[in-house]
């Protein structure tokens, strides 16, 4: 009964270690701390390596909604993005580890399916017509994160269980990487090889 306790006493310690660990904010080229409603662009570390920044196309059916894509082009910056807190009580800065949304600011866009920009994953690719801070079909799926990966960063799918945000615990996290398709394009997915990226000041 005593091992059982230490156990209990050392978890719980273990837990509000963890917790109090000062998260460190995600800074951009300018080494300034990325803020929420800010735009910025997503782009390649490795420059000159395949493609440029991120843009929105149909996907491989030329159906809705729009796919996200790294433009083809290494010299594009591709479009604006924002990232938004999901919890309301976070700081004015984002943090490594913390949940957050991530939309494109291109209004014209919207228009096009007439869905949100808002990112989301569907069968294992990064789409839009995601729900800001919510969830859809009972988990939710536009729960992204931004960690650091070796000199730069990189970004995470983190969903939570069924009708939780930031209060339940985290499912399997996946690295966002590329999937690269037979006509030259480059699909954003989830559990590919890590796509090492940069954010810069709109």
């Amino acid at each position: 009964m005593k091992i059982i306790s230490r156990i209990l006493l050392l978890s719980c310690l273990l837990f509000f270690a963890l917790f109090q660990v000062k998260a460190e904010p995600v800074l951009d080229t300018n080494k300034q701390e990325v803020r929420p409603g800010y735009s910025y662009y997503i782009l390649p570390a490795t420059t000159g390596a395949n493609g440029g920044g991120l843009t929105l196309a149909k996907g491989e059916n030329g159906s809705c909604p729009l796919d996200v894509f790294q433009a083809q082009n290494v010299q594009s910056k591709g479009l604006p993005l924002k990232f938004l807190m999901v919890n309301s009580s976070s700081g004015l800065v984002i943090d490594e580890n913390e949940d957050i949304n991530i939309k494109f600011a291109a209004p014209r866009y919207v228009s096009i399916c007439n869905k949100t920009t808002v990112w989301k994953i569907e069968d294992g690719f990064v789409t839009t017509g995601g729900i800001k801070g919510g969830s859809e079909n009972g988990t939710a799926t536009s729960l992204f994160t931004i960690q650091k990966y070796e000199d730069a960063y990189a970004l995470q799918y983190c969903p939570r269980a069924t009708g939780c945000s930031f209060i339940c615990p985290r499912l399997l996290c996946g690295y966002i990487g590329i999937a690269p398709a037979n006509n030259g394009s480059r699909r954003l997915a989830v559990n590919r090889p890590v796509f090492k990226i940069l954010f810069q000041k709109a």
